[in-house]
């Protein structure tokens, strides 16, 4: 059936990324797009008709499923195609009772997507998930609303039941409903795969009846508060023929027309791998905080002292073989400061303020040993940041130029750069250097990574984490003049009237709390 208006599809989403993968995965349809819910709110409510939307979870100014709360309360039937994230923790039950089409990993959106950009012909030549779905769901709509709008009679709208089992089926959590007797009635593939039971082995079984013996008391307990409070969550090993998984099995009462308990559903998901992060970054900030406590205290009171000692004894009796030895213990000491700002540096940062690019970039300049080379700030943009961090930033930026990227009697001498684009929330450091190898340039961010045999690895994976402690994101790549170029994005400016002072102290408030 030929349409005779295109489809018009809404993505609504606050990740931009997300909204260029729509608008590149889904054809024959004008899609466009909301970035906040506001905006989304406006869009439905205009005059515009749209025949499909498409909707993440995560926005700036709220939670996405609370848009179709509003959209089902006001009685909407738009499809909907719910794009959730992977550590979602949205009741599957909820959004099925908000009647959502299709149900798909955001994740798996923009994989697909960029996969096929970078081939035209698109994954394995097979059918996008997201297309599809958009274009059945949008052309049914579009058929209904041009003949209800012309009088014309309409059949019965498709039943959306097989959506739904297929949106279920594709969750990587278990999906389960147990009837008031506490028994399985009802449940999704995943179930299935992960025990390797029947169907008829599974049909009737008891909650507590897949987990490992030491947990299945817990798990008769929540069964037992989830009937009588409504919700529970609890977590339980459960064996399979690979490996042992933990997870965390989530409950809500379910209830009749006539408000009597018919039973209880729930997801069950599997936090094995969070689970083992966690521990792991419990042990691995244990060893950082001791190594931290023995710099600080065992390691620099004698290296003070040595130092000290030394100097006295340069007063009276100087010679060559003292000044390499004071150029040691001053390279001591440089690491050991490098080593404690990695430790501290992954802090939050709590004192925010309108500071000068230009004024803190000068300031970090002065305390680095530069040599010959120079520094030219192309910016008097003041942006809103912590000025003790942003200036640590910088020192440790133009360090890393004057050490990898250049040698002594270079000539001309190195000329190291700071520029900012406000209107892309962007500010960045370069030099006319040698620049970084494209084969080390993924590395350079890691902690102990270094080119140079003097090189501690510490330097740029303290200025990744200042980047990250302000919410900025940093990026390496090549100066027009062939040196390298750091890039910092997400940098929020002032305006002339440095109205992000009433921004600072919002932050600081919310932080303080």
């Amino acid at each position: 059936m030929q349409l005779d208006t295109p489809l018009r599809v809404l993505s609504a989403d606050g990740d931009r990324a997300i909204t260029r993968a729509v608008q590149r995965t889904v054809s024959n349809a004008v899609v466009e797009s909301a970035e906040t819910l506001a905006a989304a709110r406006r869009a439905l409510d205009g005059d515009d008709a749209y025949d499909c939307l498409v909707l993440g979870s995560a926005f700036p100014d709220g939670d996405g499923v609370s848009l179709l709360r509003e959209i089902r309360a006001a009685g909407d039937d738009l499809p909907v195609v719910f794009l959730a994230p992977g550590d979602a923790d949205h009741s599957v039950t909820e959004l099925v009772d908000l009647d959502i089409d299709a149900y798909l990993a955001r994740e798996e959106v923009l994989a697909r997507a960029t996969a096929t950009a970078d081939d035209a012909g698109g994954v394995d030549g097979a059918e996008d998930p997201l297309d599809s779905r958009v274009q059945r769901l949008a052309r049914e709509r579009h058929r209904t609303r041009d003949a209800r709008e012309t009088a014309e009679p309409v059949e019965e709208a498709v039943d959306t039941e097989w959506f739904i089992e297929d949106a279920l089926d594709a969750l990587d959590d278990v999906f389960y409903v147990y009837d008031r007797e506490g028994k399985l009635v009802s449940w999704n593939e995943r179930l299935s795969e992960l025990t390797g039971l029947s169907d008829a082995e599974l049909t009737g079984m008891s909650a507590d009846a897949f987990f490992h013996e030491a947990d299945r008391s817990a798990v008769e307990r929540a069964v037992e508060e989830v009937m009588r409070t409504g919700t529970t969550v609890v977590e339980a090993r459960l064996p399979t023929d690979d490996e042992t998984l933990l997870f965390q099995l989530t409950g809500r009462r379910l209830t009749g027309p006539d408000g009597e308990v018919v039973g209880f559903c729930g997801v069950g998901r599997d936090i094995t791998t969070r689970r083992q992060h966690e521990e792991q970054l419990a042990q691995q900030n244990e060893r950082l905080g001791e190594f931290a406590r023995v710099l600080s205290h065992d390691l620099r009171n004698p290296l003070s002292i040595s130092m000290g000692f030394l100097n006295l004894e340069r007063e009276a009796n100087d010679s060559e073989h003292l000044e390499r030895v004071a150029t040691s213990l001053t390279r001591i000491s440089d690491i050991v400061n490098d080593v404690l700002a990695a430790a501290r540096s992954g802090r939050a940062v709590i004192d925010f303020a309108p500071v000068s690019l230009e004024a803190v970039a000068r300031r970090a300049w002065n305390t680095v040993e530069t040599g010959d080379a120079t520094l030219v700030v192309e910016s008097g943009a003041t942006a809103h940041a912590d000025p003790g961090r942003l200036q640590r930033l910088f020192e440790n930026l133009f360090r890393n130029s004057v050490e990898h990227g250049s040698t002594g009697g270079r000539t001309p001498a190195l000329t190291v750069r700071v520029t900012a684009s406000p209107a892309d929330e962007t500010f960045a450091v370069e030099d006319d250097g040698f620049g970084i190898d494209a084969a080390v340039a993924a590395r350079v961010f890691e902690r102990g990574f270094t080119t140079s045999p003097e090189g501690t690895g510490f330097g740029l994976d303290i200025v990744r984490s200042l980047a990250e402690a302000h919410g900025w994101t940093v990026s390496v790549g090549s100066a027009a003049t062939g040196g390298a170029r750091f890039e910092f994005d997400g940098v929020e400016f002032a305006d002339e009237d440095h109205r992000c002072q009433a921004s600072a102290a919002g932050k600081r408030a919310s932080n303080d709390s």
